[in-house]
């Protein structure tokens, strides 16, 4: 009996599957919308007819997956599965391989001890903004309590996912259309002496008190319904009393409607291949001029982690961070990072952390056996990544991306003894799209290497990323400085001159004693060779520098190069013109938000502030990038050069504020992306500095490129997520060992093992005298008699562990214990390094202090 009740089951459960398969996904309908709004369903109306209430086992750890109940399908691809629930509108993602699935917010959120109030009601928020008053207050507006709970959204069915569209604020009603308070001036002249029929004058006179103390007629809301609100409102319109009219009331009594602050904000969620995507449409946000938004906050609790948890999340600081789950460090500020390092159009008149910027628009959060990687898509260059742990607001550790809309400056006015600040914001604010990928990865993949994996795919298949061939050795990139500016003096006059450090006859010298000493696969970057030197006038045109050799000395190095398969690379910087720039002019220069000229001091190792007494240099518009950059090419080409050094265009990103025509950073990223793409076609490889994610296209060589992280407080573990991603495909080297913080060669080497580092020194052939009283002196270190002798035995034995893996991803990265790394690469070769002072047993393998063990392929 029982068997056959099991199999009349059976068949009734597969009976609602097939049925419900045949459901019609792309039928718009559902949510709710108030007011103007009507017709749309109720906010409780079913998405369909489908409720999620199966249970898929899991693959990663074999325990049951359960839909959230009152969640509904809403779409459905070969890998994932998308739900809605259509009364918060919060979504969850189902990955078909393993079962997992994740949620848009916590789904335990009611019991959490820790939030209230406003936390308590932000962990069912999807999207957020913040902006500022009249008075200066930052307020915030989120799509739960200022949308979902008054039923004021509407949501579509689309065939590969969902559209919600939100209203934030009050809904207006009719009733708006007629002012709350009026003067009793101009009731009397623009209302009743203008109402010619005396039964109208009457009836707008009965929906109206008079207020004698006040000066004023107030509007009678129990009486301003149906018929009554219909006559008045045709009364007004009438007589002329308009919107500017109304505004001008609302002002003049400080009552602004409540509706004046409404906010359409377009959600989609897509489904694509096996990742999800999520699009704001930012020019499709409506907002009142008035309404000054500054940031805008997607998905901050998808896939929150809770107490229970074990496992981490990845933010892109430096090289990449970790932030253990429930980590305690509550005392600690939480993570904010923007993306791609500072905009040099917003003005910092004190600089005191130096910390390590944010290359690529990843995050990610890893659980014990799964884990989901976010990818900024669109938006990245105006986008910072934030992030938090459990302890502090609520119970929950979080990540997800925000996205400044408009930046501010505050001014100081000043008026004889009086001062005041006030805030400006930049002229127009970003309309760009916002869009960002979530990738999810079950327990095999579910690690930093695997979100690596994630994103590097991703940049294979979007960005063109291609595979390095194998190649002789490791490279080494060496730095040699051509001229510098230098201050000299006449009987007592001081004048500018050009010191010269490294002539292009000394640079072959050097490259001679190089190859002597087995050093192989030279990248040579050569700075300062044209146009005045390191600081070079800008680069519309090229003049070789005479005292370097001029153009006949720069092509007796290229032939020394060629013939010694050295690949040369000679730098420009394009993003800032030096103080008195040959051909700069100030009108090609990006502006403040406060309308001055973005200009560019040093700043004073003693106090952090700007120089100020000093000849700044200037942000260079984007704007007039793109004709520098074509006289550049137009010269460049005729020097016949395969390759070409980049000094900021992989590592900088600059706005520009000019009222009359404002580039916000993602237009500011378009444009660069467009001259690296034009300088891609005119040379065989690029080398940049950096490598800021939209350059990974064009580079071929990154050298300063995030070897650490900033180290802040918060986070627990610096990770080579950034080699991870790039090893294999692009050659790249950290800070110039001879120019680090840390100069001990044997950290330096370690690190290299342990990341598929190439070696970076920077150079010259002068006397270290001759940087003396510059501001060069920093310097000091780059005589290369010093190093040479090291860089070479240092090279030989990194040579032979790291090349045969050159062309080789980075498979596995994992710390094995305090200060002990292992990292293996796609063929089986692995390399253990020991940062300890003493030696290290793992499993059987001893590894010596400060030394390094090889495994795998080949054996040490």
């Amino acid at each position: 009996m029982k068997r056959r009740l099991a199999i009349i089951m059976t068949a009734v459960i597969i009976g609602c599957l097939l049925i419900s398969q045949g459901t019609n996904f792309a039928e718009p309908a559902s949510g709710a919308v108030a007011g103007s709004e009507a017709g749309a369903a109720s906010a409780s109306a079913p998405v369909d007819e489908q409720t999620a209430e199966s249970t898929v086992a899991s693959g990663d750890s074999g325990k049951a997956a359960s839909i959230a109940e009152g969640m509904d399908k809403a779409a459905e691809n070969e890998f994932l599965i998308l739900y809605v629930n259509n009364t918060t509108t919060e979504i969850a993602v189902q990955d078909k391989r393993s079962g997992a699935i994740w949620y848009s917010n916590p789904q335990d959120r009611e019991q959490d001890p820790i939030a209230t109030g406003y936390n308590k009601a932000k962990l069912n928020v999807q999207v957020e903004i913040s902006y500022l008053d009249a008075a200066g207050n930052s307020v915030k507006y989120d799509n739960y309590t200022h949308s979902v709970q008054s039923g004021q959204y509407v949501i579509e069915k689309v065939s590969d996912g969902l559209n919600i569209v939100y209203t934030l604020g009050e809904v207006k009603s009719d009733i708006d259309t007629i002012p709350k308070y009026i003067s009793e001036e101009r009731f009397q002249t623009l209302i009743l002496d203008k109402i010619e029929d005396s039964g109208d004058k009457r009836e707008v006179e009965k929906r109206f008190k008079h207020n004698e103390q006040e000066k004023r007629y107030e509007r009678r809301d129990s009486s301003l319904k149906g018929v009554g609100l219909k006559k008045v409102t045709e009364v007004f319109e009438q007589i002329g009393y308009d919107e500017e009219q109304k505004a001008i009331d609302n002002a003049a009594s400080g009552e602004a409607a409540a509706s004046d602050l409404n906010v359409k904000i377009p959600l989609h969620y897509r489904l694509d291949g096996e990742q999800l995507k999520v699009t704001v449409d930012s020019g499709g946000v409506e907002y009142p001029e008035s309404m000054k938004i500054q940031t805008l906050s997607l998905l901050p609790f998808f896939g929150a982690s809770g107490l229970e948890d074990e496992g981490y999340t990845l933010v892109p600081d430096g090289s990449g961070s970790l932030i253990r789950f429930n980590n305690e460090k509550t005392y600690a500020t939480p993570f904010r990072k923007e993306l791609y390092g500072t905009d040099s159009a917003i003005r910092q008149q004190i600089r005191i952390q130096n910390d390590e910027a944010a290359r690529l628009p990843v995050f990610g959060m890893k659980y014990e056996d799964r884990a989901f990687v976010g990818i900024i898509e669109e938006g990245d260059a105006v986008a910072a990544v934030e992030a938090d742990i459990s302890g502090r607001l609520n119970v929950y550790n979080t990540v997800s991306p925000s996205f400044k809309l408009r930046n501010l400056e505050e001014v100081t006015l000043t008026n004889g003894w009086r001062s005041s600040t006030v805030k400006k914001f930049q002229a127009a604010p970003f309309q760009g799209n916002i869009s960002v990928r979530y990738g999810f990865l079950g327990a095999e993949d579910a690690s930093y290497s695997g979100m690596a994996t994630e994103y590097r795919n991703y940049l294979i298949k979007q960005a063109g990323l291609t595979r390095l061939t194998d190649e002789e050795g490791v490279p080494f990139y060496a730095e040699l400085i051509g001229g510098i500016p230098k201050k000299k003096f006449f009987l007592g006059i001081p004048y500018n001159a050009y010191e010269p450090l490294t002539t292009f006859d000394q640079a072959e010298s050097v490259l001679g004693q190089m190859l002597d000493l087995g050093i192989g696969n030279i990248k040579l970057r050569y700075t300062g060779w044209f146009n005045g030197g390191i600081i070079h006038d800008l680069a519309k045109s090229i003049t070789v520098d005479k005292k370097l050799g001029g153009s006949k000395g720069l092509n007796e190095l290229k032939a020394y190069a060629d013939a010694n398969h050295i690949s040369l690379f000679p730098d420009a910087t394009f993003l800032e013109a030096a103080p008195n720039a040959d051909g700069f002019k100030k009108s090609q220069a990006s502006r403040f938000i406060n309308g001055k000229l973005a200009h560019i001091y040093p700043y004073s190792a003693a106090n952090f502030r700007e120089e100020d007494e000093q000849e700044p240099g200037y942000v260079l518009s984007p704007n007039s990038l793109p004709q520098i950059v074509n006289g550049f090419i137009d010269d460049y080409e005729k020097l016949q050069l395969s390759g070409v050094s980049l000094r900021d265009l992989g590592s900088m990103l600059n706005s520009d504020f000019n009222r009359s025509n404002v580039i916000d950073r993602e237009e500011a990223k378009e444009i660069v992306s467009g001259q690296l793409q034009q300088i891609s076609g005119s040379v065989k490889e690029i080398l940049v500095e950096g490598g800021n994610a939209y350059a990974a296209a064009y580079a071929r060589h990154i050298v300063d490129a995030p070897m650490t992280s900033s180290g802040f407080i918060i986070t627990d573990e610096t990770v080579p997520f950034f080699q991870s991603v790039f090893h294999g495909y692009i050659n790249y080297a950290g800070t110039a060992w001879n120019m680090a913080d840390d100069q001990d060669s044997t950290y330096n080497f370690l690190k290299a093992l342990e990341t598929g580092s190439a070696m970076h020194f920077t150079w010259f052939n002068a006397d270290s005298s001759a940087i003396k009283m510059t501001e060069f002196d920093h310097l000091y270190s780059a005589d290369y008699r010093l190093w040479i002798d090291e860089a070479s035995q240092r090279y030989r034995e990194l040579n032979d562990v790291l090349h045969d893996v050159q062309s080789q991803i980075i498979a596995d990265h994992r710390m094995l214990a305090d200060g002990v790394y292992q990292t293996t690469f796609e063929k089986g070769k692995t390399i253990i390094v020991n940062y300890n002072d003493t030696e290290s047993n793992v499993d059987g393998i001893i590894v010596g202090a400060k030394d390094y063990w090889v495994g795998g392929e080949t054996q040490r």
